[in-house]
């Protein structure tokens, strides 16, 4: 991968690569857009399959959240970090040496909980530094918005339903969740009570297993078929790069929207779910969850003022689809319009001379 390349084909600022022999920390910072604010993002902790892949993900996790804070109003960029390592790898030398790393960079980066890691991995990183969703004022504050951001994919998708089957309600609507993770677990909470027809999977059956113990009338499918299951709506929960040019034939929905970070391979594949006739709502609007709870922690917004924004999905949803049916152009083009829209628009702010004493 030619990384300067990759970096200025979306105008990233920073990808920084952090190390500590000891502990055996290893891995990579990508801060997409500082325009609206400091970077804020999740720390993943994934062992991928190399440095191209790492880099590469890196640099699309963090324009995503650039998006997402963009599009709900955050005075906040977007960034990613990613220990390189398996999960169970992690130890307390590790992590706090990631939290020296990012004090170092005095704010530039605020960090919470992500794929791989957990509130209380969180609270191990604040030891060392204060740039920590939920630490920044000194107190324990849960930072893990799994509920609220499987909240926002609950809401698209219902957006989603109205345009698509005439009707918001999931009642009855054939829905598959693929990954179990912390918000996909949430999902299929909220999807349950709805009385949507729910099939399953994930990487970890003992997930599936407790999932199924839950709620006796789920399917359990397993991961490979999932994403070809045949169903109203397809939900990716899991890694990222599902929808490709190779996969959109061979699914069997109508629409798709899940809180996975960069389900398509590249941008070219919107064009191809529009084409196939299926309705994709860019994960970077369902999503956004984590990310405005984040400013709400940076900016001191009380939780009950903030929540509302998350609301949002819905008639944000809404919109955006009206404005696909009028214009022809793919939700995805739409909604990152919207979002560098408002990055370009306070970027002009930041060029007008302010005195200072």
């Amino acid at each position: 991968m030619g990384v300067f390349a990759e970096m200025g084909r979306n105008r990233h600022e920073n990808l920084l690569f952090f190390q500590h022999r000891d502990s055996g920390l290893r891995g990579v910072l990508a801060i997409h857009d500082s325009s609206l604010g400091p970077a804020v993002g999740g720390v993943r902790c994934w062992n991928y399959a190399s440095e191209d892949e790492l880099c590469r993900d890196a640099l699309r996790l963090s324009e995503s959240a650039s998006l997402s804070a963009a599009l709900f109003g955050c005075d906040a960029g977007g960034g990613k970090a990613i220990i390189w390592a398996n999960p169970e790898e992690k130890n307390e030398v590790m992590l706090r040496a990631f939290g020296i790393f990012l004090q170092s960079l005095g704010g530039r980066f605020i960090a919470s909980a992500e794929l791989g890691t957990t509130s209380q991995d969180m609270d191990v990183i604040g030891k060392e530094t204060q740039f920590v969703a939920g630490l920044l004022k000194g107190q324990g504050v849960e930072s893990d918005y799994s509920a609220i951001t499987a909240r926002g994919v609950f809401l698209g998708m219902k957006a989603a339903a109205k345009v698509v089957f005439g009707t918001a309600s999931l009642k009855d609507r054939k829905i598959a969740v693929q990954g179990l993770g912390k918000v996909g677990t949430a999902l299929l909470e909220l999807l349950a009570k709805e009385g949507a027809r729910l099939s399953v999977s994930d990487l970890y059956f003992e997930k599936v297993k407790a999932a199924r113990d839950r709620y006796p009338g789920i399917e359990m499918v397993p991961p490979e078929e999932i994403p070809f299951h045949p169903v109203d709506i397809l939900a990716p929960c899991a890694l990222g790069g599902l929808l490709t040019p190779e996969t959109v034939g061979r699914l069997k929905c109508k629409i798709v929207a899940g809180a996975a970070t960069n389900q398509l391979s590249d941008d070219s594949v919107a064009d191809l779910l529009a084409k196939s006739g299926i309705l994709y709502l860019p994960d970077f609007l369902l999503s956004a969850g984590d990310i405005i709870m984040v400013n709400s922690d940076m900016y001191g917004i009380p939780t009950k003022t903030c929540l509302p924004t998350v609301e949002r999905v819905y008639g944000l949803a809404e919109e955006l689809l009206v404005k696909v049916q009028t214009t022809r152009q793919t939700p995805t083009k739409i909604a990152r319009e919207w979002a560098l829209d408002r990055m370009r628009r306070i970027r002009t702010l930041k060029k007008i001379y302010k005195p200072t004493r």
